[in-house]
């Protein structure tokens, strides 16, 4: 299962379909910015507490939509 399974609200938001041809990028864009953000300590190694902080944060959610919004 892909990660971006998770973030099918943020997917939405960003106006990404998910496709065959795209779901590696998907899961590079999130699986980068989720390492990015734990590393900092801003949200949770962990996807599904991840997922939970970035949907309560507008700030990662915001950030999380423009990085995926590239995609299209």
């Amino acid at each position: 299962m892909g990660c971006w399974k998770w973030f099918n609200g943020v997917l939405k938001e960003a106006e990404v379909n998910v496709t065959d041809a795209n779901k590696g990028e998907i899961d590079e864009v999130i699986h980068k910015y989720i390492g990015e953000q734990s590393s900092y300590g801003r949200c949770s190694a962990d996807w599904r507490k991840a997922r939970k902080e970035i949907n309560e944060s507008p700030q990662m959610k915001s950030e999380l939509i423009q990085k995926l919004k590239a995609l299209v």
